[in-house]
């Protein structure tokens, strides 16, 4: 009986080829359902490095120099004019606020990551199969989400290389991109909270993960010929673009909500 030999689709053992060799992984893309498992493994991993950063202690130590600071402040200014009783139950809520907003924090890191890297695989998907289908070429809807997928998992190394950032300068304020340079572009007191901000936003996008992703989606469009040549890049451009608009656009609307409420500025 003759063997009936068929070619191996990708799966969890081709995810170093995601990182080393794209166009070599995503030339034996097939419309099958083979992210399930890379899926998995990329939420996991996001999750993962969530929880080793709650482990570091650095969630409590930042949220405690926070409440260390309004206390100080408040000190300074009502310590004359306010009862001590007063004082004490102003001191309390502080702390609570600061026990609160630990849970939040620590919540955000194991479980929004992973649901923030769901959503950005089927919505990165979903563009894409517009536009292809717009281009009245065959869409392929699991191929699509195949690239996401493994395109994914650049986003675990930049969280891994977060981490060990957060390890060495004991800090959660770290970032890769060129929105850590914000404070020397602009002089933060000089400048509108708002602009600082959106300026903030639109430099995440000039971080090399991002970019790598991006590159990496444009290599796996060309090898699976779902878009070539200007229109892959011009799509992947165009999503990069208004990614990074979206989230200045966002940091905007965050800083502008804290100050109308008579927040403390940043």
């Amino acid at each position: 009986m003759p063997l009936i030999s068929s070619r191996r689709t990708v799966g969890v053992r081709d995810i170093p080829l995601a990182l080393l060799a794209p166009r070599r992984l995503f030339l034996r893309v097939e419309d099958v359902t083979a992210y399930k498992w890379p899926l998995v493994i990329l939420l996991t991993a996001v999750t993962l490095i969530g929880y080793a950063t709650v482990q570091t202690g650095l969630i409590s130590r930042e949220v405690d120099r926070q409440v260390r600071e309004r206390i100080a402040v408040i000190e300074s200014q009502q310590r004359d004019v306010v009862e001590r009783s007063a004082l004490r139950e102003t001191y309390e809520r502080e702390y609570k606020k600061g026990a609160f907003e630990k849970l939040v924090r620590r919540i955000q890191v194991v479980a929004a990551e992973p649901v923030q890297a769901l959503v950005s695989v089927l919505v990165v998907a979903a563009v894409l199969y517009g536009v292809v289908a717009l281009t009245g070429r065959k869409t392929e809807w699991h191929t699509l989400l195949t690239i996401c997928v493994f395109a994914g998992f650049i986003d675990v190394v930049r969280l891994l290389v977060k981490l060990a950032l957060m390890l060495q300068f004991r800090t959660l304020e770290v970032d890769t991109s060129l929105a850590c340079l914000t404070p020397s572009l602009v002089p933060l007191e000089q400048t509108d909270p708002k602009l600082a901000a959106a300026l903030w936003g639109g430099l995440t996008a000039l971080d090399p993960f991002r970019i790598w992703f991006w590159a990496v989606v444009i290599i796996g469009l060309y090898a699976t010929a779902q878009l070539r040549g200007w229109r892959a890049w011009l799509t992947c451009l165009l999503c990069w673009l208004i990614a990074g608009g979206g989230r200045a656009a966002i940091a905007a609307a965050t800083i502008g909500g804290m100050t109308g409420s008579g927040a403390p500025n940043p």
